[in-house]
């Protein structure tokens, strides 16, 4: 694993036991940013890992969309989205209680599979659709 890839593994998992104890302290508005930041510091891990851009949610939303269209993990799609509602609860303040709870349980799903997938390394995928030909130029553009 790259020493950068690494870094941001790392991020995600003491983001991941910060959100839990915000949580725990009651603190939901910090819980569910903490959450975010490990569910996008995962995201950005393995997009290290594969040399692809990730310096924007869209970027990230592009890899998540990557990785469920290579069918490394059927659920990335909605509990990234999941984590994304927590990015938006931090700001509106919104969701009760027990959803930051389910959301925080589901970032925490997402995680493993996320890693999984970095260690298996990019498989050959070969885009059959103009949508996934378009993601793959934004998340290779200016990469060497």
């Amino acid at each position: 694993m790259r020493e950068k890839s690494a870094d941001y593994s790392k991020a995600s998992q003491e983001l991941m036991q910060q959100a839990r104890d915000e949580f725990a302290q009651g603190d939901f508005r910090q819980a569910s940013e903490k959450a975010w930041g490990a569910a996008a510091q995962g995201v950005k891990a393995l997009a290290e890992e594969r040399d692809w851009n990730h310096d924007s949610h869209g970027l990230l939303f592009d890899v998540i969309g990557q990785i469920n269209d290579e069918g490394r993990g059927r659920q990335v799609r909605a509990r990234f989205r999941a984590a994304h509602e927590l990015h938006i609860n931090f700001y509106e303040n919104w969701l009760e209680d027990y959803e930051v709870a389910e959301n925080i349980d589901t970032v925490a799903a997402l995680l493993p599979e996320l890693e999984q997938a970095l260690r298996a390394g990019q498989p050959r995928f070969h885009p059959h659709t103009d949508r996934q030909r378009r993601r793959l130029e934004r998340l290779s553009e200016g990469r060497p």
